[in-house]
């Protein structure tokens, strides 16, 4: 797995000690309401275990990194590019900034656009996309400053706090990301 390498961040493999980390995350539910379901509490240190030995085994049908610290590599967050379609040439992703303090300060945004170069310049893919919680409006602002454009909505496609909620979808296409690069 290459590691990419961008101005503060940069996407690295996972590795054992991350485990940590991640634990300091994943029961938290401010951390956790909008993530998947494979993320709902509790999670247990067996459940964060195997998470992570499947994250750090190779498949040609995605691509997981942790977001961390170009200085040190110390962790900050995930991204995950866990379906590639090769056949359709698209890639969906998922990511979190799990240390809260160091959430809003752009991390986020400089790790998609490094794993969107990597998806477009090096894999070939065509598309990247994407589900956000439609109330999650720090990650959408994230997304579009990446590049990524709102396609959609899954209507009460989300259960959490006791209320359906809507999904947006959003997606990256290689022209748009091939003109963002000229200007």
């Amino acid at each position: 797995m290459p590691r990419l390498i961008g101005d503060r961040v940069m996407l690295r493999e996972y590795q054992s000690e991350d485990a940590a980390q991640i634990r300091r995350w994943v029961n938290d539910a401010e951390v956790t309401r909008y993530l998947s379901t494979r993320f709902w509490a509790p999670q247990t240190t067996v459940d964060t275990q195997e998470f992570l030995s499947r994250m750090m085994q190779s498949s040609h049908n995605g691509y997981n990194f942790v977001i961390a610290a170009k200085e040190d590599a110390r962790y900050i967050g995930q991204l995950d590019m866990f379906r590639v379609d090769w056949r359709l040439r698209q890639g969906e992703i998922g990511m979190v900034i799990g240390c809260a303090e160091e959430r809003g300060k752009g991390y986020g945004t400089e790790a998609l656009r490094l794993l969107s170069g990597f998806a477009f310049q090096t894999l070939g893919l065509e598309r990247l996309e994407l589900e956000v919680h439609m109330e999650n409006t720090a990650a959408i602002r994230c997304y579009e400053k990446a590049g990524f454009v709102p396609e959609g909505v899954k209507r009460h496609a989300y259960y959490n706090d006791g209320h359906f909620s809507d999904l947006g979808i959003m997606s990256l296409i290689r022209p748009d990301w091939q003109t963002a690069q000229t200007e």
